[in-house]
């Protein structure tokens, strides 16, 4: 969910607001209202001290007024969800044909999962669907961003050669072994230069074990999405794998922690804690 906006963000919305009129169209009248007032405080400079009051308590009745803030707050909704949407067919786009392939075999096997559900639910369960398809919606969201991470991680790897880095620190701490014949500005220079080549094979390595971490991890993914079809299909039983999904995705917090301790790696897309937009299951299958 989006985070609560402050008074000055609602402040904000109620400025550039463009209400309706019949007519008209759209019309920030209150800044008309403004710049008429700026206009005939030339006349009046009075008309400047009426607008500027006039406009601060309209700012502040709509700020505070219960329904305009219901309204901001749903707009705020609707453009983070646009957003997620946006996202998630640009990171599909990055990706190379096979780990889009990959990611949409996970869907069309969630898919599988909800129509085996649709063909054996009780009526008692319908309020369940909600929860258990946000469930699945947050399973794949979270597997792009892995898939995108391992991607970010792996052209990281691929584009520094490590083997000549560390040959490169080599030699740079032979030759500071001998520092007393080096002048002491290079000295300090060099020394400079060898902790940062270091900094870059330490980042190089945690870059490395991150990817194995990944790699894992969207392993783990699939072989739970498997394991919930099969269930699924031998069970029978909404309420065994309503829980079972649950148990998935209760499951994949560590892996959300994980990720966002190592940020400085995964970049933001790695550490992006959105919402899925809602209905990935339905929106992944429109847009292919």
């Amino acid at each position: 969910m989006p985070a609560e906006p402050n008074f000055y963000e609602y402040v904000r919305a109620a400025f550039h607001r463009r209400p309706e009129l019949r007519g008209l169209g759209a019309v920030p009248w209150n800044k008309w209202v403004l710049l008429g007032a700026v206009i005939l405080g030339f006349g009046n400079p009075g008309f400047w001290l009426l607008g500027l009051g006039g406009e601060l308590l309209y700012l502040y009745l709509m700020a505070t007024n219960p329904r305009f803030r219901t309204l901001v707050r749903a707009q705020r909704l609707q453009t983070e969800r646009e957003s997620a949407e946006a996202r998630v067919g640009r990171w599909l786009r990055e990706l190379g044909s096979e780990q889009q392939q990959r990611f949409k075999t996970l869907h069309e096997k969630c898919l599988e999962v909800r129509r085996i559900t649709e063909t054996i639910q009780s009526s008692g369960l319908a309020s369940l669907d909600q929860a258990r398809w946000q469930s699945l919606d947050q399973l794949l969201w979270l597997f792009l961003r892995l898939q995108v991470s391992l991607e970010l991680v792996s052209r990281q790897l691929a584009g520094t050669d490590r083997a000549a880095l560390e040959g490169e620190v080599t030699a740079l701490e032979q030759e500071l072994a001998g520092a007393d014949k080096l002048h002491e500005r290079l000295r300090r220079s060099k020394e400079a230069l060898l902790e940062l080549k270091k900094k870059r094979v330490e980042n190089l390595q945690r870059a490395s074990e991150a990817r194995q971490i990944l790699i894992a991890e969207l392993q783990r993914i699939e072989q739970q999405v498997e394991l919930l079809r099969e269930e699924a299909t031998i069970s029978r039983s909404p309420e065994a794998l309503s829980a079972r999904i649950d148990s998935v995705t209760s499951s994949l917090d560590d892996t959300n922690s994980w990720m966002r301790q190592h940020q400085d790696i995964l970049s933001e897309l790695g550490a992006d804690e959105a919402s899925p937009p809602p209905r990935l299951l339905e929106r992944v299958r429109q847009s292919s």
